[in-house]
C-alpha cells in the first residue's frame, strides 16, 4: 500500500531516512561528513518541517502493516542540465534492505512517475552518486539516462561526484 505521508509520519521517516541513507552513502564520504549530513537532514525538525511545506510530496510504502520505503519528489523543479519544463525531482526513494526482492521500490517509482504525469510533468529527474551502480541500474530499468554529472553537496567540505538522470516522458516507455 502507498499513502501520501503525513506529519504523523515524522518519526517513522526520520529513522527510515536516516538508516536508509547511511546503507546507500556511507562509502561515499569519510564517516564523519556523512554523520554531519545526516545529522542536518535527518533530523526530526527537519523532516517535519519538510512535511509541512507543501512543494514536498513524500509517499510511503507499506508491507504488511510495516513502513518499508519513502519517496520525496518535488512538482517543476528545473536543473541547468535539463532542457525540459515541467520536469519532477524525485528527491529521494529509499526503502529498507530487509524489503529488497519483493518489488516495492519499483511499485514506488512507478507510483511516483505516475502522479508526476498526473499533474503535468513532462518529465523526471534525479541526482544519484557515481559510484551507487545498484540504484542507477534500478533507474535505467524505468527509462532514466544520465544527463550530466555534478557535483552534490553532502557538507561544507564535502563534494560528492554524481549523475543527473532524466526520465523524459515523451521520449522513453516507461516501464
Amino acid at each position: 500500500m502507498i499513502i501520501k505521508a503525513t506529519l504523523q509520519h515524522a518519526e517513522v521517516l526520520h529513522e527510515l531516512g536516516a538508516k536508509t541513507f547511511y546503507t546507500s552513502h556511507k562509502d561515499s564520504a569519510p564517516a564523519h561528513e556523512i554523520a554531519s549530513y545526516m545529522e542536518k537532514v535527518y533530523n526530526l525538525a527537519a523532516i517535519k518541517k519538510e512535511l509541512t511545506d507543501p512543494a514536498n510530496i513524500y509517499h510511503v510504502i507499506q508491507h504488511e502493516d510495516t513502513v518499508a520505503g519513502f519517496s520525496k519528489i518535488e512538482l517543476s523543479m528545473e536543473h541547468p542540465a535539463i532542457a525540459l519544463e515541467r520536469v519532477s525531482k524525485m528527491d529521494q526513494i529509499y526503502l529498507l534492505d530487509s524489503f529488497h526482492g519483493l518489488k516495492l521500490g519499483a511499485k514506488l517509482m512507478r507510483h511516483n512517475i505516475d502522479y508526476s504525469k498526473s499533474r503535468g510533468q513532462n518529465g523526471m529527474w534525479l541526482v544519484v552518486w557515481l559510484k551507487n551502480t545498484k540504484a542507477i541500474a534500478f533507474y535505467e530499468k524505468f527509462g532514466f539516462r544520465i544527463a550530466a554529472t555534478d557535483q552534490f553537496q553532502l557538507t561544507e567540505t564535502h563534494l560528492n561526484p554524481c549523475y543527473i538522470m532524466l526520465l523524459n516522458y515523451a521520449s522513453n516507455e516507461v516501464r
